[in-house]
């Protein structure tokens, strides 16, 4: 991510501890990575490196949530999607992506291998591009 995110976003979170998570290490995030068989986006392990799971105006799941999120783990909700998913044979792409948030209507919002942010709309089984990666999702999302 640009630095100029990243600052923003410390401010963010300086000023709220409510939305603040906590930094997660390398060895989990790579750990996560193989539990999972992907390859996390370079600014979402940046992102978990530095806030952990945080609020900056969109819900970031991973590990070490801040106190708003569930203690649901970026491997909980992936898993849970999956497997979901796999019954019934919805939402193929979330097979091969992983799951950084749920929107208030419970839709997966995740990552896809060529790392562009999807979200599913599973009352219409349709999904949508909502970013073309995870730091335009970020900047675009921000809390004043």
């Amino acid at each position: 991510m640009k630095q100029e995110l990243i600052n923003k976003i410390k401010v963010i979170l300086s000023n709220n501890d409510f939305f603040a998570g906590k930094s997660v290490s390398e060895e989990i995030i790579s750990n996560a990575e193989k539990e999972l068989n992907v390859h996390f986006d370079k600014d979402y392990v940046q992102f978990l490196s530095l806030f952990g799971g945080s609020f900056t105006g969109f819900p970031v799941y991973g590990f070490n949530n801040c106190e708003m999120l569930s203690e649901e783990t970026v491997i909980d909700l992936t898993k849970d999607f999956r497997n979901n998913y796999s019954v019934d044979n919805r939402c193929e792409l979330i097979q091969s992506s992983y799951v950084i948030s749920i929107s208030g209507n419970g839709d997966p919002v995740f990552i896809s291998p060529d790392n562009k942010v999807w979200i599913y709309y599973h009352d219409n089984d349709e999904t949508e591009v909502l970013n073309e990666s995870f730091e335009e999702l970020i900047g675009e999302n921000l809390i004043d």
